[in-house]
C-alpha cells in the first residue's frame, strides 16, 4: 500500500462512535482508535495501541479474513468497507513495535504445550501479568499453522520477528523438538498447564485409491512444494477453503504452466474465501470444479484418473450427490487434500485447552484470542 492509497483509505473512516469494528475483533483491537491516530501521522502510537491487545499484529493484519472488523465496518453501507486488516499491517510496518514491559514476577510458572498462535497468545497474556512460561513445541520452530501460510501472504521474517518479541526474554523458556507424552507430569513442575496442540489429524478423502493423495502440509511446509516441477502437468486440489486456496496459488506461482484444478463439493459462492481470493484464482487460471466430488482414484503407472460425481444443494443448504451423474476425469499427476484437520475427540484431556483443539477457531486471530482467554482464566483462579 503506497502513501497515497494509505492516506485515502484512512480518510474513508467516518469515526463512528459505536465502534462496531472494535466489537467485531476477536482481540478487541479498536480500528477506530488507531485510524484516528494514523490520520495525524502518529503511526508509532497507532501501532502501540494495536500491539497492546494483539501479540502478532502485523501477522494478523496480513492474514485476517474480511469476516471480522472489515465486515462490521459501517462504511460498507455507503460504498465498501475499509480494508482494516491491511491498514493494521501498515501501521505496524510504519510505526514499529516497542519492546514488551513486564511487571514484577508473581512467582507462578505455567507450561504451555504448543507454540502456534494459541500458545503464543497464552504466553503473551501470562508474561505481561507477571507469570513465567515454558513453551513445549514438538517441531523445530514456533508458529504452528501460521508457518503453513505462503510467503507471498505472510513473509516468515515478519512472523519470526513478532514471535521473537514475545519469547526472547527471561520470562519465557522455549523447548523445541519436545513432544510431551504425559501431560500430567507437567502438573508436578508447574502451577498450571495450557494445551494448545492444534488439530494434528488431517481429514482424509476416504475414497478408493486415496492412498496416493498428498497432504496440504507437504505443499505448504517451510521448504515449499517440490510438486510443481516441470515433470508434472495437472494437479487436483480437493477443498474449498483458505488452505486449498493457498495450495492452488502456491503451485501456480511456482509453475505458471501447471494446470491446477480445485474440486469443491459446494458452489463457488460457498467457498470459505474472500472475493479478492476468487479474483486471484481467476487471474492465475486456476480451474474451479464446483459441485463436484471425487469418488474414486485410479493409479495407472503414476497417471491418476478420477471417477467424479456432481452434487446439488438440497433444501437444508447441504451438498448431496446426484445419483447417476458419475463421470471420468483423466491424466492427473497428483492429488492434494486440503480438507482441514481436527483434534481427535478420544484424545480430549482434563487440562485447560486453547486454540483449535478447544473448539472451532479457524483463523490466526481467533486462535490467539482463545489462548489469551485461557490464560486469563488462570489469573482468575
Amino acid at each position: 500500500m503506497d502513501v497515497e492509497t494509505l492516506k485515502n483509505e484512512l480518510n474513508r473512516c467516518i469515526g463512528c462512535k459505536t465502534k462496531p469494528c472494535e466489537k467485531a475483533c476477536p482481540l478487541g483491537v479498536s480500528p477506530h482508535d488507531f485510524i484516528a491516530l494514523a490520520k495525524t501521522g502518529n503511526y508509532k502510537e497507532a501501532s502501540k495501541i494495536i500491539a497492546l491487545k494483539n501479540p502478532l499484529p502485523q501477522t494478523c493484519g496480513l492474514v485476517c479474513p474480511d469476516t471480522f472488523c472489515q465486515k462490521a465496518c459501517i462504511r460498507g453501507r455507503i460504498d465498501k468497507p475499509i480494508e482494516i486488516p491491511c491498514l493494521q499491517a501498515q501501521m505496524i510496518k510504519l510505526g514499529g513495535l516497542e519492546k514488551l514491559e513486564f511487571p514484577a514476577k508473581n512467582g507462578k510458572k505455567i507450561a504451555v504445550v504448543g507454540g502456534g498462535p494459541a500458545g503464543i497468545g497464552a504466553t503473551f497474556e501470562l508474561i505481561i501479568n507477571g507469570y513465567e512460561v515454558t513453551i513445549f513445541e514438538k517441531s523445530d520452530k514456533l508458529g504452528g499453522v501460521a508457518r503453513l501460510i505462503p510467503e507471498y501472504r505472510l513473509p516468515k521474517e515478519i512472523l519470526d520477528n513478532e514471535i521473537a518479541r514475545i519469547v526472547d526474554n527471561e520470562r519465557v523458556t522455549v523447548k523445541l523438538n519436545t513432544e510431551i507424552a504425559d501431560f500430567s507430569v507437567l502438573k508436578t513442575e508447574f502451577d498450571d498447564v495450557i494445551l494448545a496442540l492444534g488439530e494434528p489429524v488431517e481429514c482424509k478423502l476416504n475414497v478408493v485409491g486415496d492412498d496416493v493423495c498428498v497432504s496440504y502440509k507437504e505443499v505448504l511446509g517451510d521448504c515449499n512444494s517440490s510438486l510443481a516441477d516441470l515433470s508434472l502437468n495437472k494437479i487436483a486440489v480437493v477443498g474449498g477453503g483458505e488452505v486449498a486456496l493457498d495450495c492452488a496459488l502456491s503451485l501456480k506461482k511456482q509453475n505458471p504452466n501447471l494446470i491446477v484444478e480445485m474440486f469443491v463439493r459446494r458452489r463457488k459462492e460457498d467457498m470459505r474465501i474472500m472475493k479478492k481470493d476468487h479474483l486471484e484464482l481467476e487471474a492465475h487460471n486456476v480451474i474451479i470444479r464446483d459441485l463436484t466430488s471425487i469418488i474414486e482414484i485410479k493409479n495407472n503407472n503414476n497417471v491418476l484418473d478420477f471417477v467424479a460425481i456432481k452434487n446439488e444443494i438440497n433444501e437444508e443448504g447441504k451438498a448431496r450427490s446426484i445419483a447417476g451423474s458419475e463421470f471420468n476425469l483423466l491424466g492427473y499427476s497428483q492429488v492434494i487434500t486440503a480438507l482441514g484437520s481436527y483434534f481427535p475427540k478420544e484424545n480430549k484431556v482434563e487440562f485447560l485447552c486453547a486454540g483449535d483443539m478447544a473448539g472451532n477457531c479457524g483463523t490466526v486471530v481467533q486462535a490467539i484470542a482463545s489462548g489469551m482467554k485461557v490464560a486469563r482464566s488462570i489469573m482468575e483462579l
